[in-house]
């Protein structure tokens, strides 16, 4: 019986060992166990505010700029600026020395551009290009001062004057409106300004892109020219058949010269003087003595196939155009030193010149 009694334990000790061995174990390195994973999953100590009823905005707006702004700056502004600005540049400084009262004779004369130190003498006369007002007002002052009258082109070439169209009277004025507030009341006054150039051959084509400037525009540019210098005489270098017919309420003088391609002179001056009495306007008149000799001269021109003037077509042409009626003012085309210098044609414009200051004195206003 103890026996057996021994046997019955050990088997339920064994059946005890194999039962424990069939519980599963696993170790903490190789992550939960499975009865943790079953347990229940760990509640927020913070709950979640309530949903916000619908149709309201759930975010939460940004809390308030609570930063201090910067003080404001103590430095005062600078000074505003009360440097004088530089004077206009003066390309011309005005003659030094007194000037007096200019005594003219005659009709003008002389060539037209002649440099201020050789106004005087028989040159009585010239034409000169507005560029610069200190420079303007430099050259009336010595024409006076040689008892010299200048005419005055205050627009320049045509090349200035013109766009695609052909001429344009807009940019004519504002190349006139440069001049427009320098003081020429003085040198009206007294004669030393003879006149306003408004426009120079018109009538050519190739001067203004295909195209010419009517009578009608000549006239615009000589009734703007009175309105800013109203005492000022206006004239146009222009052949009176191409001003036939127009009305020139503001016009004053008419401006053509002879050369020898428009020979012979006397069918010239029949021409041309019986065609300028209906308008009338005072005439200038002259002689291209550069560029308008004949084959015969002997003086090369400035231009490749033309001939300077000789002495004898000088007086000859010049003396019969000085006889016509109805002058203001002989110009010859144009200052060249070399040329002039020579001693048979100066003594040729001496003669001339002679002849003009035997004129009554007159201006070119009508």
């Amino acid at each position: 019986m103890r026996i057996h009694s021994s046997a019955h334990a050990a088997i339920r000790l064994e059946a005890l060992l194999v039962m424990l061995l069939t519980i599963p174990f696993h170790a903490c390195a190789d992550g939960p166990s499975e009865l943790a994973s079953e347990s229940p999953t760990a509640v927020d100590s913070n709950p979640a505010p309530p949903a916000p009823p619908p149709g309201t905005d759930s975010v939460v707006p940004p809390p308030s700029d609570t930063t201090t702004p910067p003080p404001p700056d103590p430095t005062p502004p600078p000074p505003p600026d009360t440097t004088t600005p530089p004077p206009p540049q003066v390309r011309c400084a005005f003659p030094g020395g007194s000037s007096a009262t200019p005594q003219h004779v005659g009709i003008a004369f002389g060539p037209t551009h002649v440099p201020p130190p050789k106004l005087g003498g028989s040159f009585t006369g010239t034409q000169i290009t507005a560029t610069d007002s200190s420079c303007l007002l430099f050259d009336l002052e010595k024409a006076r001062r040689a008892n010299a009258r200048v005419f005055i082109s205050f627009t320049g070439n045509a090349q200035y004057n013109r766009d695609e169209n052909g001429f344009s009277l807009d940019k004519w004025k504002r190349r006139v409106d440069r001049f427009r507030n320098v003081d020429l009341s003085s040198y009206l006054a007294d004669g030393t300004i003879l006149g306003h150039l408004v426009m120079d051959e018109p009538n050519d084509p190739h001067e203004w892109n295909g195209k010419t400037v009517s009578p009608a525009q000549i006239e615009e540019m000589a009734k703007y020219s009175k309105e800013v210098w109203p005492s000022m005489t206006t004239y146009v270098r222009a052949f009176p058949d191409y001003m036939k017919g127009g009305q020139f309420p503001h016009l004053d003088a008419l401006w053509f010269q002879y050369l020898d391609r428009w020979a012979p002179l006397d069918e010239f001056i029949d021409e041309h003087f019986s065609e300028a009495r209906p308008l009338g306007l005072k005439l200038v008149t002259g002689l291209n003595v550069i560029n308008g000799g004949s084959k015969s001269s002997g003086i090369p021109g400035k231009r490749r196939g033309k001939n300077a003037m000789s002495a004898d077509e000088i007086r000859s042409w010049g003396g019969k155009l000085l006889d016509q009626p109805n002058l203001c003012a002989f110009l010859l085309w144009e200052y060249d030193e070399a040329y002039l210098a020579r001693p048979d044609i100066k003594a040729a414009l001496d003669d001339l010149a002679a002849k003009a200051r035997s004129y009554p004195t007159t201006d070119c206003s009508r």
